[in-house]
């Protein structure tokens, strides 16, 4: 059984290749990214809402390491859920890798085989796939670890500015 999730929190450079994803050898980073930018290139449907064409996304190597905690926990503690066993959630993880972020959102996935295979879960999925056509969203991040895939969305937050503590959900208005 396959299922997927979203939680889309909001408040460097690309330099992938043919680095593997974890536990995927079919896959690589530069594989993902150009699957994400194509889509966000030429825009969809999420659920009847035309999506416009959006500006590409990035493969950060942070979101990749925040992403690859959640990955693991999921996997070691054999549970799917946005929230780690910890307590925390996606912007946790995200803190603790150093990502100073301004926008974070996270895409879940369980059962999957193929990276295409949680790509098309997650199209078909209205939240997912307006997080993956989020403009706000610079950097993405993906890990996959056994049966289960996360995906880390980000912007990081200007130089100087102070994030507070505040949450909204993926709930836009309009």
């Amino acid at each position: 059984m396959r299922y997927v999730y979203l939680l889309l929190l909001i408040l460097p450079s690309l330099s992938y290749g043919q680095r593997k994803v974890l536990s995927d050898s079919r896959v690589t980073t530069a594989y993902m990214v150009e699957s994400v930018n194509a889509l966000r290139a030429r825009g969809c449907n999420c659920g009847g809402k035309e999506m416009p064409p959006v500006k590409k996304i990035k493969w950060n190597e942070s979101l990749v390491k925040s992403s690859r905690i959640h990955a693991n926990q999921m996997h070691k503690f054999d549970f799917f859920s946005h929230i780690g066993v910890d307590g925390s959630d996606v912007s946790d993880k995200m803190d603790r890798v150093g990502y100073r972020w301004q926008f974070a959102g996270e895409n879940l996935g369980e059962g999957q085989w193929t990276f295409d295979q949680v790509m098309e879960d997650w199209l078909e999925s209205p939240s997912h796939c307006r997080l993956l056509m989020d403009e706000r969203m610079e950097d993405m991040g993906i890990s996959r670890m056994g049966k289960f895939w996360v995906q880390h969305f980000g912007k990081t937050l200007p130089a100087k500015a102070k994030r507070k503590k505040v949450r909204y959900s993926n709930k836009r208005r309009g």
